[in-house]
């Protein structure tokens, strides 16, 4: 396996020296995140690249667990969280906070609560495969960082974000997922003076052994120039 794969490598190596020799830079680049992170930060901003680099063809694989680089044949993913994986070299794009959030109509509904140990009384919306995305930016009486158990699972941020914003619960997402619900007032802050500051970092990832391609360095490079706004707390 390990001299088959040398080999790949090799015939992969190139065919990414003959693309790079022209003056736009061409080929296939397939790109890997998280449903949420792909549709609330990454969509936006591909019409810009595409026009800029018309010549790459971009394939947008989406999984809310991590994937097996090499395996699904993936050039650059983007992940959230802590890496554990040190077979991955890891491009730093920026941070983004967990808030806990709730509807209006919601809010209006079941009341607001004022301290933390009166979530136990609400609808609490939280992930049903992601248990450590279960722990919220709130200290309960013990100092310990809340731990919740969701009332209702969903298997996505996205079906999170969507059951909150209909009034299901209360929930809590990372900025970048939403930014426009808050602009807009219909998602609001809840415990805001309870919240603790809790960031998760954001990388652009390639296999540390692999070839890295002209495409995927200008995709890295576009990402970090147009992604801090879209990463701000505002």
């Amino acid at each position: 396996l390990a001299h088959c794969r040398r080999i790949l490598a090799a015939v992969e190596e190139a065919e990414e020296a003959l693309l790079d020799r022209h003056d736009q830079p061409q080929g296939r680049l397939r790109v890997n995140a998280a449903p949420s992170f792909m549709q609330h930060v990454v969509v936006p901003v591909i019409g810009e690249f595409r026009a800029r680099y018309p010549g790459i063809t971009l394939e947008l694989d989406t999984h809310d667990r991590f994937v097996d680089l090499l395996e699904q044949r993936v050039d650059l993913a983007i992940r959230i969280g802590t890496l554990e994986d040190s077979s991955l070299h890891a491009r730093p794009l920026g941070h983004s906070a967990l808030r806990v959030l709730a509807s209006p109509a919601y809010l209006a509904r079941h009341g607001t609560p004022q301290q933390v140990e009166e979530l136990c009384r609400h609808s609490l919306l939280g992930f049903s495969q992601l248990d450590h995305l279960n722990h919220w930016p709130l200290t309960c009486a013990d100092g310990k960082r809340l731990h919740i158990t969701p009332t209702l699972a969903a298997s996505s941020g996205s079906t999170l974000l969507e059951l909150a914003l209909k009034g299901e619960g209360i929930v809590c997402l990372a900025d970048f997922m939403t930014r426009a619900p808050r602009q807009h007032g219909t998602l609001v802050d809840v415990l805001p003076d309870h919240t603790e500051l809790v960031t998760q970092p954001i990388n652009a990832v390639y296999y540390r052994q692999a070839t890295l391609s002209q495409r995927t360095r200008l995709f890295m490079d576009f990402l970090a120039e147009r992604l801090p706004w879209q990463l701000s707390a505002s």
